[in-house]
C-alpha cells in the first residue's frame, strides 16, 4: 500500500494529530521506500502486522449476509472477533444465525475467528468481577450500546489473546467486502509507516472517499462526508482549535486553517496498538469514537509537561486520578487517513443521525469545554462556545420535533436513553481504563468450558482449553 506522508501534525503536550493523509495505491509493491511525498508499505511488512491484530467486528440485526462481505474482506492474517447484540427473543435467534455464518465463513475460507454476544451473562459476572461493574446494567448483562460492546470485545481481546499488539474495528453493515479490505491494510499501513516499540501509543482512523447516497435512482459519489461527522468534525475543530499549542509542517513551526485538522471524529473504522487500547477511558454508545480524541486530550491538558499556562491540576481537572495514572509521558500519534474505496451502508433514519451526533457534541460539551475553562485567557470564550452547543442542539431538536408526524395523545419521545437523557446536551457515560481490570481472572473465567455459552472460538488452530 502507498501513502502520501503527513507532512503536518497539530500538537497538544505529547498528543500528536498528523494532518490527514490519503492511500494513493493500494498495492505498491514488495520493494518499496519513500520518495519525499509518498512511502510505500511493502506485502510483508502489512502481513506481519496483520498477524498481531484482531479486527472486532460490532453487529447488530444485520443481515448474516452482510456480515459475511465484511468478514470476506478482512484480510486472511487477521483474527476476527464478532460481537454481536442481535436479537435472541421471539423465535429467531439472530446470534445464533451469525454463529452459523461464521463457521461456514472459517470453514470454507481456513480462518480463525472468535464471537461472543453482549447479553452473555457468565461474560457480564466476569467482566464485573474483573473490577468492572460499570459496564454491567441492571439486567446483569453488558449495558446495550455500540461503545459497550466495542468495550466488550477489547476485554475479550486483552484476557485471550495478550499476544495480539493491535486491535482495529470494521462496522458490520459495510455493504461493499472491498472497503473492509482497504480499511485493514490502512490500519497496517499507518503502523509500519510510524515505527514503534511495544509500548508505543498509536492511533489510526479512517476517513472514508465517499459515502454514496441513492438520489432519483441513481448512487451519488459526491456525498464526502456523513450526516453525522460533518457536525462533530466541525464541533471537534472549534473547541480543539482553542487548545492546539503548535502546529508543525516537517517539524518547522507554521499555521494553517485550524477548521480541517480533525477529519475523523466519528471513525468507526480505526485502530489501535494494544498498549493505548488498555490504557484509554471508552465512552459508551455512539460517543465512544470522538470520546477518544477527547479522552487523550483531557489528559494532556492536566499533565505537568505543559506550560503552567496551560496546564490544568488534579484538583481541577473533571478527571479522577484513578481513571488515568497508568497513561505515562509516551507520546501519542494519532494519523487520519483517507480511503479510496467509499463507505456503502443501509440509509440510516434522520433521528439515529441526529442521536449520534448529539452523543458527539456531548462529549465535548461535557468534558473538555468546562476542562477549558479552567484557563482564565481560555474562559470567556469557552463560555461562548457551550452557550452556541447548547443553542445549535436545542434548534435542531425543534427541527427534529417539527418533522415528526403528531400522534394524538403520543408524548415527545426521549431520543436518547440513559441515566443523563434529561440533559439537552446528552452526557456520556464513561468507563475506566481496560487495564484496571484483573485480566488474568478474566482469562480464567471466559477460559472455563462451557462457561460463557456465547463465547465460541471457531476454525482451525486454537489451542485446548482444559476444564478448571
Amino acid at each position: 500500500m502507498r501513502l502520501t506522508i503527513p507532512h503536518t501534525s497539530s500538537h497538544i503536550g505529547n498528543l500528536g494529530v498528523m494532518h490527514e493523509t490519503k492511500v494513493v495505491g493500494l498495492d505498491a509493491g514488495e520493494h518499496t521506500t519513500s520518495d519525499g511525498e509518498t512511502v510505500g508499505v511493502p506485502h510483508s511488512a502489512l502481513a506481519e502486522i496483520h498477524r498481531q491484530m484482531v479486527i472486532i467486528v460490532p453487529c447488530k440485526d444485520e443481515p448474516p449476509e452482510t456480515i459475511e462481505g465484511v468478514l470476506c474482506g478482512i484480510p486472511a492474517a487477521c483474527l476476527i472477533l464478532l460481537v454481536s447484540n442481535s436479537d435472541r427473543d421471539g423465535g429467531c435467534d439472530g446470534f445464533q444465525a451469525e454463529v452459523d455464518m461464521l463457521d461456514r465463513f472459517c470453514r470454507y475460507s481456513h480462518r480463525r475467528a472468535m464471537a461472543v454476544h453482549q447479553k452473555d451473562l457468565a461474560a457480564s459476572a466476569a467482566i464485573r468481577n474483573a473490577g468492572m461493574p460499570e459496564l454491567i446494567g441492571n439486567d446483569g448483562t453488558v449495558r446495550n450500546g455500540k461503545g459497550e460492546g466495542m468495550i466488550l470485545g477489547l476485554a475479550v481481546v486483552a484476557a485471550l489473546l495478550p499476544e495480539m499488539r493491535y486491535v482495529g474495528f470494521v462496522d458490520a453493515d459495510c455493504k461493499i467486502p472491498g472497503s473492509p479490505h482497504e480499511y485493514c491494510r490502512a490500519y497496517a499501513a499507518g503502523f509500519a509507516s510510524s515505527p514503534h516499540s511495544d509500548d508505543d501509543h498509536i492511533m489510526v482512523r479512517l476517513r472514508w472517499a465517499a459515502k454514496p447516497k441513492v438520489r432519483n435512482g441513481r448512487v451519488d459519489f459526491t456525498v464526502t462526508e456523513g450526516r453525522s461527522s460533518r457536525v462533530v468534525n466541525a464541533w471537534m475543530n472549534r473547541v480543539l482549535g482553542l487548545l492546539w499549542e503548535r502546529t508543525e509542517t516537517n517539524g518547522l513551526p507554521t499555521t494553517i486553517d485550524c477548521e480541517r485538522i480533525i477529519s475523523t471524529a466519528n471513525a468507526g473504522e480505526h485502530a489501535l496498538t494494544m498498549s493505548l487500547a488498555l490504557k484509554m477511558r471508552m465512552a459508551g454508545g455512539y460517543a465512544i469514537e470522538p470520546f477518544h480524541f477527547v479522552d487523550l486530550v483531557e489528559r494532556q491538558l492536566r499533565s505537568p509537561s505543559l506550560t503552567p499556562s496551560t496546564s490544568v491540576s488534579s484538583n481541577q481537572s473533571v478527571l479522577t486520578e484513578s481513571s488515568i495514572n497508568t497513561l505515562d509521558m509516551t507520546p501519542i500519534r494519532i494519523l487520519q487517513i483517507r480511503t479510496i474505496n467509499p463507505h456503502m451502508h443501509t440509509e440510516t433514519d434522520d433521528d439515529h443521525i441526529h442521536n449520534m451526533w448529539k452523543a458527539g457534541l456531548g462529549t465535548m460539551y461535557h468534558h473538555l469545554l468546562p476542562l477549558c475553562a479552567v484557563d482564565d485567557h481560555l474562559s470567556e470564550s469557552v463560555s461562548d462556545l457551550r452557550r452556541e452547543m447548547l443553542d445549535f442542539v436545542k434548534e435542531q431538536d425543534r427541527l427534529v420535533e417539527g418533522r415528526k408526524p403528531q400522534v394524538l395523545g403520543a408524548s415527545a419521545a426521549q431520543p436518547i436513553q440513559g441515566p443523563f437523557s434529561h440533559e439537552i446536551v446528552p452526557r456520556p457515560r464513561v468507563y475506566p481504563p481496560l487495564e484496571t481490570l484483573d485480566l488474568a481472572m478474566l482469562q480464567q473465567v471466559l477460559n472455563r468450558s462451557g462457561w460463557c455459552e456465547s463465547l465460541r472460538r471457531i476454525g482451525e488452530g486454537w489451542r485446548h482449553v482444559s476444564k478448571p
